[in-house]
């Protein structure tokens, strides 16, 4: 874990004399410490970051200047997910984030340019952040930093919820796959995950029927509906298209339940719900 330290205000070199005096009394020799400090500060710190073994690296925010001080025996976990199909890439690295103490980085290369963009939307929406970005010959990489996750009122203004509403059930594979796909997306970012079956929908919900349906990709239907069930996502059969083809509690998937409109309408309703329609 990274320990954050604020200088802002002090200039040079006193700000250096203040690291100086922390990485010296540091508890834990092996923690990364990363100083806020005010523009120009920085003076003096790669002297420090020298004295005590440290590797130093500066970046430039909008109001402040960050003075990382990492261990150089320290070694950042790195991640190729090249030739993995979307959105797998986004789900290793929000696995590995989450296991990650904050304030730790990663490092994701692949080769396509558009994964490594896709996997930066995902960082920064689950909270934590991108410190860099860029290509290294035929690679396309990122830096991953491990942030803390704000709560309150901001979990509405960045849905921090995911409501999936499917309809076409296995007679479209492809939006059959997609509806648990994207749910597994979601929860590697750190989303709360509700799936709505409803009209075709609830064909999936049925015990059996999702075992036929197989993606050359992918492990079977059932497998990733079962795999996102226990990852916590709520998923919900519509009563009333339920009824209509004869399907019934007893029948369901296990971990799915029946639901009306009511239920349907209040997660719609809810701000705080991203809507995917499927």
């Amino acid at each position: 874990m990274a320990k954050t330290v604020s200088a802002l205000g002090i200039k040079a070199p006193n700000a250096s004399i203040l690291a100086d005096n922390v990485v010296k009394h540091l508890d834990d020799p092996a923690e990364t410490v990363v100083f806020l400090l005010s523009p120009g500060a920085e003076e003096g710190m790669e002297a420090v970051a020298g004295k005590h073994g440290y590797t130093l690296e500066i970046t430039s925010a909008e109001n402040h200047t960050e003075a990382r001080m990492t261990p150089a025996g320290n070694i950042m976990e790195e991640i190729d997910v090249s030739g993995d199909f979307c959105p797998g890439p986004v789900i290793t690295v929000g696995t590995i984030l989450a296991t990650l103490p904050v304030g730790e980085r990663l490092k994701v290369t692949s080769a396509s340019a558009d994964s490594i963009a896709d996997i930066a939307a995902a960082v920064e929406s689950s909270g934590s952040k991108v410190v860099k970005q860029g290509a290294d010959g035929e690679k396309h990489y990122l830096i991953a930093e491990k942030a803390e996750k704000q709560e309150g009122t901001q979990a509405v203004v960045s849905r921090d919820r995911v409501l999936i509403a499917q309809s076409n059930g296995i007679g479209n594979a492809e939006r059959a796959y997609a509806t648990f796909l994207f749910a597994k997306a979601a929860q590697s970012m750190g989303k709360e995950v509700t799936i709505f079956l409803l009209m075709d929908g609830v064909s999936m919900a049925r015990q059996g029927n999702a075992a036929v349906v197989k993606h050359p990709a992918f492990d079977r239907l059932d497998h990733l509906m079962d795999e996102v069930i226990r990852g916590g996502a709520t998923v919900y059969a519509c009563e009333m298209s339920a009824k209509f083809r004869g399907i019934g509690e007893a029948d369901l998937v296990d971990g799915v339940r029946l639901a009306g409109a009511a239920t349907y309408i209040q997660l719609l309703s809810d701000p705080a719900n991203a809507v995917v329609n499927f």
